[in-house]
């Protein structure tokens, strides 16, 4: 079997991509690839063009050729001749209906109507496309298999707690809350001008939940020299890490670095750790500043890091941790979050979305939320005909005490941390995916050869 993929974002170009929109598809590809490639022969393919001439000319061997758009279903080329599945991920309770800007590929239902198959990282999402489209139509919901890349990590009976001073290496911009000079009255005593231009902006990113307001800082940061070397970032006590874009309102990350702040007020071997996925750090500097000067004075300690992590730094980062935290609105898969737990690394989380699939209360401290109305985020109408799932504050801060706590006793630490590990493996090992995955194909082959034949028939009988 030949299998084309294509994503709208490459290798080459990922670096400068970081916080675009569809950037996080290039990483999902990725993590898929070794699936397929236990398959058949995978090619990456970057135009409509490639797809036909490489279809025609595999098929033409009697080679069986299928395509996968890993991307958002409105992004997915139509009409080819050759059987196309998209892979995409979805954090909504809906899928979007409405063919905006005359284009029908918005809706989505056009677009599967137009293609050979659907793969949703979701059982939610998978639901909804079967809901959309009926039985007959062949989707599958399939987390990426990143079981594979750190089954090594963990041992098998879990981690036990570490307080003591390790460290990982980083080469981009770190932004220490310990360095900072924070001062309350500075925002306080800001012209009243200045507050009403931030209060805009932070009410604008939260209506539309697709960005968070960029804001003067009370007094400016200043940038270490980026380093060409990575140096050693050091932390200890109990670590909490998390992995976001900051121009996604639905992250919640200001809300999660506040909840923080406020569990850990006077707790100085508490650290968290904000990796930021974002290629313009001006985007989210002036509204981190306030915020943490907002919320000082706090003993606890705030790490932003601004810059790509190379593979093995990331698995650095991950050592060094000892939760991972989402506190977001709504997950088409969240990947950090499940590479942190096949690392046998607890988290905190809400039990929402694709989340849904994978979190359990015998290792991760769940986050309660509610549903509320929201807007698709690709809908430049913004009419709210859609649910997200809007966080509990107060509920989150709980969680972040709660395994604070949970650390202090070895055992309890340690029999989280292998559950995360027992169950990542049987959710998103490389044999189930691949397993699954290999069926499904076979079955969108299959059909797509029958509606060929079919049509050939009809073809016939009309001459």
């Amino acid at each position: 079997m030949i299998i084309l993929v294509s994503s709208k974002i490459s290798q080459a170009d990922i670096h400068a991509s970081l916080g675009k929109p569809e950037y996080s598809y290039f990483f999902l590809m990725k993590d898929f690839l070794p699936a397929l490639e236990q398959l058949g022969t995978v090619i990456q393919v970057r135009s409509r063009d490639e797809i036909e001439s490489l279809h025609a000319s595999y098929s033409a061997q009697g080679e069986s050729v299928i395509f996968i758009s890993v991307s958002p279903p409105h992004q997915t080329p139509l009409d080819l001749k050759c059987p196309t599945v998209t892979l995409f991920a979805w954090e909504f309770d809906s899928l979007p209906s409405v063919a905006w800007d005359d284009n029908p590929q918005n809706d989505w239902r056009y677009v599967f109507a137009h293609t050979s198959g659907a793969i949703a990282t979701s059982k939610e999402a998978a639901d909804l496309v079967a809901q959309s489209m009926g039985p007959e139509f062949p989707v599958v919901a399939l987390p990426a298999p990143v079981w594979t890349r750190f089954a090594e990590v963990c041992p098998e009976s879990g981690w036990a707690p570490d307080f003591g001073p390790r460290s990982f290496e980083f080469a981009g911009l770190v932004i220490d809350s310990r360095t900072l000079t924070l001062n309350a009255e500075d925002v306080a005593y800001r012209p009243i001008s200045e507050a009403k231009r931030i209060s805009k902006a932070l009410l604008q990113g939260w209506w539309h939940e697709m960005r968070l307001p960029r804001a003067t800082s009370p007094a400016p940061i200043e940038e270490p020299p980026a380093a060409p070397q990575a140096t050693p970032i050091w932390v200890d006590g109990v670590v909490y890490t998390t992995v976001l874009n900051p121009a996604d309102g639905r992250k919640n990350w200001v809300d999660l670095v506040s909840a923080f702040c406020w569990a850990f007020k006077n707790e100085p071997d508490a650290t968290l750790i904000v990796k930021m996925t974002h290629h313009n750090i001006d985007l989210y500097r002036g509204v981190l500043a306030t915020l943490l000067a907002r919320l000082s004075p706090f003993r606890c300690r705030v790490l932003v890091l601004h810059g790509f992590l190379q593979d093995a730094e990331y698995l650095q980062l991950i050592r060094a941790s000892s939760f991972y935290v989402n506190a977001s609105s709504g997950e088409g898969l969240c990947l950090p979050l499940m590479e942190f737990l096949c690392c046998g690394k607890p988290a905190i989380a809400p039990g929402h979305t694709a989340m849904a699939d994978y979190v359990d209360d015998d290792y991760v401290f769940i986050v309660k939320s509610c549903l509320e109305p929201s807007c698709w985020p690709h809908d430049p109408t913004g009419m709210l005909l859609t649910h997200s799932n809007r966080l509990n504050w107060q509920s989150l801060m709980e969680a972040y005490q709660s395994s604070y706590a949970a650390t202090k006793t070895a055992e309890a630490y340690q029999c989280l941390s292998g559950a995360a590990r027992t169950a990542m493996h049987s959710f998103c090992s490389l044999e189930r995916v691949g397993t699954e995955l290999d069926v499904f194909l076979q079955q969108v082959l299959r059909l797509s050869g029958t509606q060929q034949d079919k049509g050939a028939h009809d073809e016939g009988l009309n001459v």
